[in-house]
């Protein structure tokens, strides 16, 4: 006899049937992995609970759409997909989110209870306005709790007629898309969602189910992000840092005073030589925004250094007040392909897809302050990109560039154009992270020390002086 959950408020049967479960996935082959996996196990826990296949979608596979990752362009072809159906709720996870489909079930049917209900999540809160948010905040919210947005590592649910009224309101012009940038895409929603005082939606209710970390009473978690295999060593990447000669002695020396001086290979590109560093003057005008041009030329300079280092497979670009874990770089890039695999790696951020007239156009790039990691193949292939203007955005150009080349861009969470306190502390703290970006004004040191140093000391043997 099937298993299923009776939902006395609505008189429906709750089955497996009535969701749909949406993978937010990556095509680069880990990532792929990992999405395969869970499809995997969602299928296997529902096949023992009903002997039922699931509705699971894989989005790089099922929906190839660009922008794909900021869920708005996924409502259309699932509301198309699932329109008629007894399907009731969609689930929107991760690749590297837990799901415990028996207790999923049971929050949804108890969701189901409350007609009012129409999404569910863990919700965040911003204590201040940020810039990944466009330091934007909701005062008429704070009545009630503030302004809340899901934590898309934790997954999160919407009714699908939630999705089909929040189209329909797009269509009308009730709901404005009017972004030129996605950065994060679960408070991007929340953002479109919510509306204004004239026209509100429905906040996201809270609900338990969705956990920040592993509980015998949750539904889903994130599951931290482990090490495939062995770290790689630290010698086979290349360290590349912008810079310029005003920061020679400020930033940069930051950098040697942290994470530079848990490094082999490790160089200053800049407006002027400076072998105490080691700078480099690359021959290009320093601009006060956008770099492009400089971007451009340290990268043809490292692949062409590279050459006669057959043991690097990787280069790292950095800013110059880009703050990392060395030890953790390693452990992270161990589950991608360096050198001759062309591996584009970091925060992803896009433009474009927040507007309906460009959407069709929008590109993914990486974010420069959080650092990129590039497999050779990789930098070799950006190294080739034009800039439209020396000053123009160096990361925008090479993302664009990318996107004619078919170059695949790949996202870490672990990445962060941001300093720790610009994010809700229940995300930052998800695991480990690999990179931050922005010296703290009073303590430059402070982030380092925080949150890298004390696994980068063991891994270097010669570390001799305290910060």
């Amino acid at each position: 006899m099937k298993k299923f959950k009776y939902d006395l408020f609505s008189k429906m049967y709750t089955y497996s049937r009535n969701v749909v479960f949406t993978i937010v996935s990556q095509q680069e082959p880990y990532h792929a992995s990992v999405a395969k996996r869970l499809k995997e196990n969602i299928e296997t826990q529902v096949w023992e609970l009903e002997e039922r296949q699931p509705k699971v979608h894989v989005t790089h596979e099922d929906f190839p759409i660009p922008g794909a990752w900021t869920i708005i362009p996924l409502l259309r072809p699932l509301v198309t997909k699932y329109n008629g159906s007894d399907v009731r709720w969609v689930v929107f996870v991760e690749s590297h989110t837990a799901v415990r489909c028996k207790r999923l079930i049971d929050a949804l049917a108890a969701a189901d209870r409350h007609k009012d209900t129409m999404w569910i999540g863990y919700p965040l809160r911003d204590d201040e306005p940020t810039i990944i948010h466009h330091f934007t905040f909701y005062e008429e919210l704070e009545e009630e709790g503030g302004f809340v947005y899901p934590n898309f590592a934790s997954g999160f649910a919407m009714r699908i007629q939630l999705m089909e009224q929040l189209l329909d309101q797009i269509e009308r012009g009730d709901r404005k898309l009017e972004a030129d940038f996605s950065i994060d895409p679960a408070f991007e929603l929340a953002q479109l969602i919510y509306g204004d005082k004239t026209n509100p939606g429905p906040l996201l209710t809270a609900d338990p189910s969705f956990c920040v970390v592993s509980a015998d009473n949750c539904a889903t978690y994130p599951r931290q992000f482990d090490i495939c295999g062995s770290p790689i060593p630290e010698s086979s990447i290349y360290f590349a840092v912008k810079t310029w000669s005003g920061f020679h002695s400020t930033r940069a020396k930051v950098v040697k005073k942290t994470w530079g001086k848990h490094v082999t290979n490790i160089m200053f590109y800049s407006d002027k030589d400076d072998p105490s560093l080691p700078a480099e003057a690359v021959g290009v005008p320093n601009t006060k925004t956008g770099h492009c041009l400089k971007t451009v030329t340290i990268l043809q300079r490292v692949v062409e250094r590279v050459r006669d280092l057959p043991h690097v497979k990787w280069i790292f670009l950095a800013d110059d007040d880009t703050i990392l874990g060395v030890q953790r770089l390693c452990e992270v890039l161990s589950c991608y392909r360096g050198g001759d695999d062309v591996t584009i790696l970091g925060e992803r951020y896009g433009y474009g897809y927040g507007k309906r007239e460009t959407a069709s156009k929008g590109y993914d790039y990486v974010t420069g302050g959080g650092g990129a990691a590039l497999s050779v193949a990789g930098a070799a292939a950006l190294g080739a990109c034009a800039c439209a203007d020396p000053a123009a955005p160096d990361d925008m150009t090479l993302g664009a560039c990318a996107r004619i080349l078919r170059l695949p861009l790949t996202h870490s969470p672990l990445f962060h154009q941001a300093r720790p306190r610009e994010y809700a502390r229940e995300a930052v703290a998800r695991d480990r992270p690999a990179t931050f970006h922005r010296h703290e004004p009073r303590d430059p040191l402070r982030v380092y020390v925080t949150w890298f140093q004390h696994h980068d000391l063991p891994a270097n043997r010669n570390w001799k002086d305290e910060l």
